[in-house]
């Protein structure tokens, strides 16, 4: 007997190609080039729950876009149909397990040019390769065919499992490069100010000082160590025996970093081709990189309990202070305020935090200091965050109490809870325990934690919530002469400055503009006309016939005001962004708009991808102003 990997059902093949193309595109490259592999390995050693030191093993070679990782931990079981994309045998009830139901493993075989797995377990050894998974949406479709039943390994791994695969090169996957997406996502993440500046620096200084031997080393262990699966928060709190003894050595090699990843990756390689370095698969706070500061440079620590209200502490300019939260009655401590009691305000919400909140958290982690001082010890600066029993989640937070908002950067928080994620492992599944973590971190914010960090940090000055000032020479040339806007768009003044001309110079057609604002809940009010079509616009006799616009840099970063509920995609009708990003969602995800069913003969001017919710249906038209450019490029270049 065989399997079909594109066909396991062949009424259902159309859907099930349909189902796997957007589920791979659900998973950012993160978790497609390392993140899924990785948290199997990390699984497959909490599930031997034997007590024992482990190892993970993780082969970057940057030449051939391949990855190998290898685990000592419990090996990956003999049933092929775990490569189908509906199948798994995770199990649902262990809350220390990351997976559910497996999916991140076949988002990386059909994403691969070549993948292999073998696996040492008690029932056996076996090993498994296949070729040309990701061309499972090209016509004809390759021939995927696995047995029933793995067949034993001539030449079994130790323990464990190792699983091998390699990425096509990008000239023969649609311009898709996995491991370039990946590189940049590490930069932009962790690098915001540049390689230069701020977090960069102190990478510098941790070569220096001989604590790695290049900057891309130090920058991937911080990466991995606060935004994936190594970033394991419940581990930190201690509530994980299972990963106490575990290490994750990692090698990388690239024989022409500068020439194969760019000048601005390549050059964090300082001249190196290949090195390793061991982490720590723990939430990455401010105490594990303080000591890569300069020679001479004094940072100090401590963990002084906050009193009532948050006013014993006292101001320390280069120090800081972490402490962390285990238990109910500590949990209540950052909800007292100056005169020892809860806020008359907060009693309901008291209540509710005691009997549906704070039993499910596992612990919570805060740490205070100067902004300046996270944004350079912490890759992208502080940041308000909730973890499901590790796992760092995509939720954030809108702070909206207390008076003193420019103290928010000023802390570095994150609330690990004991709730299921969604399919991609992102989000948490129940949406009133989110809402009740916000408003609990928004009450703790407006009692204590504001005061606290006034205290702390003294008063902040423009610098320190600005960073450096901003540059504007040094930004990418938009390259087109004849427009008055000069440089790519940085911000959503520029994305709204941009549309204006190329809508004024006549690019764009069919759009009147009946207002913006900074106080409504959207940006913009437009009536639209669809492409194609020569009627006069509609004249509108109240606000309700206006359709909703909304301005982005990257189109992605909408998703967060829908996850905030701040923005809800039933009332958008087209979003303006210089560029799509890259989406990480399960909800949602960005299609070409000839595959709309909303829209197909609706379409905007300019539009040419749509954004769609899987929840409610809605479908929201996104018009690229850096597509449009390019076409007038390219057509300046024909001329």
């Amino acid at each position: 007997m065989e399997y079909n990997l594109l066909n396991p059902h062949e009424h259902l093949q159309k859907n099930y190609l349909h189902q796997l193309k957007h589920t791979i595109d659900a998973y950012n490259p993160t978790q497609i080039v390392l993140g899924e592999a990785l948290q199997n390995a990390i699984d497959a050693i909490v599930e031997t729950d034997d007590g024992n030191p482990h190892e993970i093993n993780i082969n970057l070679d940057l030449d051939q876009r391949a990855i190998t990782i290898t685990d000592t931990g419990i090996g990956f079981p003999n049933d092929p149909s775990l490569l189908f994309l509906g199948g798994g045998t995770k199990d649902a009830e262990n809350p220390k397990l990351f997976g559910a139901v497996g999916v991140g493993i076949k988002v990386v075989l059909f994403s691969s040019e070549e993948f292999r797995i073998q696996a040492n377990s008690d029932n056996g050894t076996f090993s498994y390769k296949i070729s040309d998974a990701y061309k499972f949406n090209n016509d004809p479709l390759p021939d995927l065919k696995a047995p029933d039943r793995f067949k034993d390994d001539p030449s079994p791994v130790n323990r464990g499992t190792a699983v091998y695969y390699r990425f096509p090169n990008p000239a023969a996957n649609n311009g898709i490069n996995r491991i370039g997406d990946f590189l940049k996502n590490i930069y932009d993440q962790c690098l915001p100010k540049g390689k230069d500046q701020w977090f960069g620096k102190t990478l510098k200084s941790a070569v220096e000082k001989g604590v790695y031997e290049n900057r891309f080393a130090g920058l991937m262990d911080a990466f991995l160590r606060r935004y994936t699966y190594a970033s394991d928060v419940l581990n930190r709190l201690g509530g994980k025996p299972e990963l106490s003894n575990t290490t994750i050595h990692i090698n990388v090699r690239c024989t022409n970093p500068r020439q194969d990843l760019g000048d601005e990756i390549g050059d964090l390689f300082d001249e190196k081709t290949e090195f390793s370095f061991t982490i720590d698969p723990k939430y990455l706070l401010f105490s594990d990189t303080s000591n890569w500061a300069p020679q001479g440079t004094n940072i100090g620590s401590s963990n002084v309990p906050l009193g009532p209200g948050g006013t014993n502490l006292h101001r320390a300019a280069r120090n800081f202070n972490t402490l962390f939260f285990r238990n109910p009655e500590e949990y209540k401590m950052l909800l007292i305020g100056k005169n020892e009691d809860f806020p008359s305000e907060m009693t309901e919400s008291i209540e509710e935090y005691e009997t549906k909140l704070f039993p499910k958290i596992n612990g919570i982690i805060l740490t205070i200091c100067r902004i300046p001082l996270f944004d350079n010890f912490l890759p992208g600066g502080s940041q308000r965050a909730i973890s499901a029993n590790g796992i760092v989640t995509t939720h954030s937070f809108d702070l909206t109490k207390g008076q003193n908002q420019h103290y928010v950067r000023c802390f570095d928080l994150i609330i690990d809870v004991d709730a299921p994620l969604n399919y991609g492992k992102s989000q948490i599944t129940d949406r009133y325990l989110v809402r009740r973590i916000k408003h609990f971190v928004n009450d703790a914010y407006g009692t204590t934690i504001q005061t606290a960090a006034e205290n702390w940090v003294g008063r902040t000055r423009s610098s320190d919530n600005d960073g450096q000032p901003d540059s504007f020479l040094n930004r990418e040339d938009l390259s087109i002469n004849h427009l008055a806007i000069k440089k790519v768009p940085k911000d959503e003044n520029d994305v709204i400055a941009l549309f204006f001309e190329l809508l004024g110079r006549g690019y764009l057609e069919g759009y009147q503009v009946f207002g913006l604002s900074q106080n409504d809940r959207y940006d913009g009010r437009f009536v639209i006309r669809q492409s194609g079509n020569e009627d006069d616009l509609v004249t509108p006799t109240n606000d309700s016939q206006l359709s909703i616009v909304e301005f982005k840099v990257k189109a992605d970063t909408l998703l967060k005001d829908f996850a905030d509920r701040t923005k809800d995609p039933r009332d958008l009708k087209l979003v303006i962004a210089w560029e799509e990003g890259t989406s990480s969602s399960t909800q949602f995800y960005f299609e070409n708009i000839q595959y709309s069913n909303e829209h197909v003969n609706n379409i905007y001017s300019g539009v040419t991808r749509y954004l769609e919710d899987t929840v409610s249906g809605s479908e929201i038209q996104v018009l690229l102003l850096k597509s449009v450019v390019d076409r007038i490029k390219e057509q300046e270049e024909e001329d």
